[in-house]
């Protein structure tokens, strides 16, 4: 995708729309599995101060709310973040709130030294020395960032992308973000694990959200050969994909001092 506020906007207003919730079974089962890899590196949530940069529904920011003392979730989609309020209401969590910004308009003094850790979860927020060095001006403790590894097949896409010129594969991610951080003179630890997750949409809704891929990519949507090719794969109204993916689970110390640039 080509990384612009417009198309971040269209992209996650198309993908709220059927958007599992954050205590899905399947989202949370994944959601506790990095919590569990965090714990056994020494990440410790009970009491703290969390920000969630680019929270989304709120996967993290909602989950870990039952032992954090206060969560604060900062996103630029209002589509996400409704999501994010309804269930936040829906299960009366008090200790939970979220903002609607891109990480980089936030105001320095809004966030600065006021959280014990910060979290950016397969999130575009974080991209450039400047955020992860805003991320860690407002971390006392703790920096974690989850992200894309160099992995992403699904073969329904795959075919789609080349079909329309694109390649299809990993965005940036980790491999960036450990770069930057070394580039900084941190000492970033990283654990890496292999994901998949399956999705059965209809016809329709399978076009809508290639069409807004095509978009978003900037590739001229083949309306004709596409429909003609998702006929093809649906089975009983439905057409199903899995995609496999690589993470990696990237944690650092904020420096103290004059270190904090």
């Amino acid at each position: 995708m080509k990384n612009t506020r417009a198309n971040e906007m269209i992209f996650w207003s198309n993908k709220a729309r059927g958007y599992p919730s954050p205590f899905a079974s399947r989202t949370i089962a994944k959601t506790r599995r990095i919590l569990r890899i965090l714990d056994d590196i020494g990440a410790d949530f009970r009491g703290k101060a969390v920000l969630d940069i680019g929270c989304g529904a709120g996967a993290y920011a909602l989950n870990l709310a039952a032992k954090a003392g206060q969560v604060l979730g900062i996103d630029s989609s209002p589509a996400m973040l409704k999501i994010f309020r309804a269930e936040r209401r829906r299960r009366g969590i008090g200790n939970a709130a979220c903002l609607k910004a891109a990480w980089a308009d936030v105001p320095e003094a809004k966030v600065k030294g006021k959280f014990d850790i910060a979290l950016a979860s397969m999130t575009m927020a974080i991209k450039t020395s400047a955020d992860l060095l805003k991320m860690e001006r407002a971390a006392r403790e703790l920096c974690v960032y989850i992200g894309w590894a160099g992995v992403r097949r699904n073969a329904l896409l795959e075919k789609v992308y080349a079909a329309h010129g694109l390649e299809y594969g990993a965005p940036r991610g980790a491999g960036n973000t450990l770069k930057l951080l070394r580039a900084l003179g941190r000492r970033p630890k990283a654990v890496y694990i292999d994901d998949s997750w399956t999705k059965a949409t209809s016809v329709e809704e399978t076009l809508r959200d290639l069409a807004v891929s095509m978009k978003v990519n900037g590739a001229r949507f083949k309306k004709e050969w596409t429909a003609s090719f998702i006929k093809s794969l649906a089975r009983r109204g439905k057409v199903r994909q899995l995609t496999r993916l690589r993470k990696a689970v990237i944690t650092w110390r904020p420096p103290a001092g004059p270190a904090r640039r």
